[in-house]
């Protein structure tokens, strides 16, 4: 087993002062933004931001945007402190192997944003930065004015992932993003499970997380096709609750009998698969839930990082969430939702 004593140790104080439901319904109460963010403040999650009147910079700009980027940049900072904490190249290797996977959902929300139209603001702020993809980058691709040029400036920045959602970008006048995401993903979750090859408990659970991960990606995969016969290299291969024959019978099934197969496979009610976010949601909680299990199982192995990691990054992207959706004025009872509160 990798060397992650001192980590875990450190990790555990970390993981006490994560932004929990109750806190998240707490700052949805608060009246005002400024509101908001000093309740954000006063919260190891909110620490790095700034407080009012910090610079002029500060004051002119978005401040959702500052507050977005101050959190982002906590998480980044967090993320190099815990592989500095690992202690051997092997730890840190795992550790990057699954920070990495998260270079697809990057790019993969650069590419929404983009075909859509999002702002540059909002499109930074749900494409978190990774090990393969700096916020300089982000932002630089965020300010394209097309998918391929999005894709051809991370791809020319160095990224693998990319450069194989640039590559299907060919299949998007037929089937739209689906094959620039799932090309995404099959290259990130191929990457991660060749580093995880090998002997030892650490590998094991990196291997059997990157098979959740592959899973998650089918089942959503599943979820988008509901009733349509799949398109050709659909399937990613590689998991272990889904094999290929069941996803292929599963295709053409209407979505309440798709989501009825799903349900069990993914320990969620049908009707959690119902819609794109409580599905996203339910799915993020079956790739979770295996990793806190083997983390009390193994206190010292590498299940205890890589559990907190999906933590924090989602913490990040619900308190986004939140600041954002209660500025546009979207109802409580629906950011709850979205927010899983």
């Amino acid at each position: 087993m990798a060397r992650l004593d001192y980590a875990n140790a450190r990790i555990g104080a970390r993981r006490a002062r994560l932004l929990g439901p109750a806190a998240l319904r707490d700052l949805l109460t608060r009246p005002t933004l400024e509101a908001r963010l000093e309740v954000l403040r006063a919260r190891a999650a909110g620490a790095a931001l700034a407080a009012p009147g910090a610079g002029a910079s500060a004051a002119a700009a978005d401040p959702i945007s500052v507050a977005e980027a101050a959190l982002r940049a906590a998480l980044q900072q967090e993320e190099a402190q815990l592989l500095e904490d690992a202690e051997g190249a092997r730890a840190r290797t795992l550790l990057e192997a699954v920070l990495a996977i998260e270079e697809a959902s990057a790019v993969k929300a650069i590419v929404r944003g983009v075909a859509f139209g999002g702002t540059v603001e909002r499109v930074v702020a749900v494409a978190l930065p990774c090990p393969g993809l700096d916020a300089q980058r982000i932002l630089e691709a965020a300010s394209a004015t097309a998918v391929e040029g999005a894709l051809g400036l991370l791809a020319g920045a160095g990224s693998p992932v990319a450069m194989a959602a640039l590559g299907a970008l060919g299949e998007r006048a037929k089937h739209g993003l689906l094959p620039l995401e799932l090309a995404a993903d099959r290259a990130a979750l191929e990457r991660a499970a060749r580093r995880a090859r090998g002997p030892g408990e650490d590998r094991a659970v990196v291997r059997a997380h990157v098979e959740d991960r592959i899973d998650a990606r089918n089942a959503a995969t599943l979820l988008a096709l509901a009733g349509t016969s799949p398109l050709a290299e659909t399937f990613v291969r590689g998991g272990r609750r889904l094999d290929e024959a069941t996803f292929r019978r599963l295709a053409p099934a209407g979505p309440a009998e798709l989501r009825a197969a799903l349900a069990p496979l993914f320990g969620c009610a049908p009707e959690d698969l119902e819609r794109p976010w409580s599905a996203d949601r339910a799915l993020e909680r079956a790739v979770l839930e295996p990793l806190r299990r083997a983390a009390r199982v193994g206190p010292l192995s590498i299940a205890v990082p890589l559990a907190y990691l999906l933590e924090r990054r989602a913490e990040v992207r619900r308190v986004s969430l939140v600041l954002r959706g209660a500025a546009l004025g979207l109802p409580g009872d629906e950011l709850l939702e979205l927010v899983g509160a």
